[in-house]
């Protein structure tokens, strides 16, 4: 059976990204990171890696675009889970027993509003919201709150002290399945790639304007520091075609165009959740 690592303990959004991708048809691997699960696949230990690159409330995740910038993994899917936060603490704790709150740093910035009503709290940010959860569960201190998901809760026999306490109610995050090496699934129809520029007045203008000529959908650009070249930046991009082979063309006049270039990788492009307003 196919192995499958995500960051985090079960109980995770990124555990349910995978269940939903794979059903019943791999078995799931923890990691302490993003990282580590970078390295487990690297190693050999898993075929496939899961992990969060974007949220529809707080943006890209910067690290995972770096791990994709270091390592040489193809993305081979993506899937969107639907985010919806709580506040978790142990059986019978009331809300004003609440000192201190643990989350993931998205679970927190995605709930800053409600946190906002209680300046009181102190939060504190841990590698995963369902670990959090499960740090709460093994703990003794009734003042030490989690924000994770409904799920958890169940996981960990905690109780909810405060339902969908994310600032939208529509917030999906956007995983991506990465493999060591390419695999192009049937209707496979979403290219992401990486690229950097040399410093010439217009450089990324003219490749943009390829896509536009080739009548390709772009949507996805995001810029991060290159490391050790102060104010130079890699460029990944997503992109959606209409039809099998009709991109090679066009990735040929980007390379062409770029200073560097990096194929990442092909895949069926996943329909966004009905009530999202991307």
């Amino acid at each position: 059976m196919l192995k499958a690592v995500y960051s985090g303990v079960p109980g995770s959004y990124a555990e349910e990204a995978a269940l939903q991708f794979f059903g019943g048809e791999a078995r799931l691997l923890t990691a302490s990171s993003f990282g580590d699960a970078c390295a487990k696949l690297a190693a050999g230990e898993a075929e496939r890696a899961v992990l969060p690159i974007e949220n529809s409330t707080t943006g890209a995740i910067s690290a995972v675009y770096d791990l994709l910038s270091r390592y040489g993994f193809s993305i081979v899917g993506e899937e969107y889970v639907r985010v919806s936060h709580c506040l978790l603490a142990k059986p019978g704790t009331e809300l004003s027993e609440i000192r201190e709150v643990v989350s993931h740093e998205q679970g927190l910035s995605q709930s800053a509003d409600f946190l906002a009503e209680h300046p009181q709290w102190r939060c504190r940010p841990v590698y995963n919201t369902a670990a959090a959860a499960q740090m709460v569960a093994a703990g003794e201190d009734r003042s030490l709150a989690a924000i994770a998901s409904r799920r958890a809760a169940e996981c960990y026999g905690l109780e909810i002290l405060a339902a969908r306490i994310n600032r939208r109610e529509a917030n999906y995050t956007r995983f991506v399945i990465v493999s060591r090496d390419p695999d192009f699934a049937p209707g496979s129809n979403k290219i992401s790639i990486l690229f950097t520029l040399p410093h010439t007045v217009g450089s990324l203008c003219r490749v943009l304007q390829l896509f536009e000529r080739h009548g390709m959908n772009l949507v996805k650009i995001e810029s991060r520091p290159m490391p050790e070249r102060n104010w130079e930046y890699l460029f990944f991009l997503d992109f959606v075609t209409a039809g099998e082979g009709r991109w090679d063309a066009l990735l040929s006049e980007v390379e062409g165009a770029t200073q560097t270039f990096r194929f990442l990788g092909c895949y069926p492009h996943r329909a966004l959740p009905d009530d999202t307003q991307f």
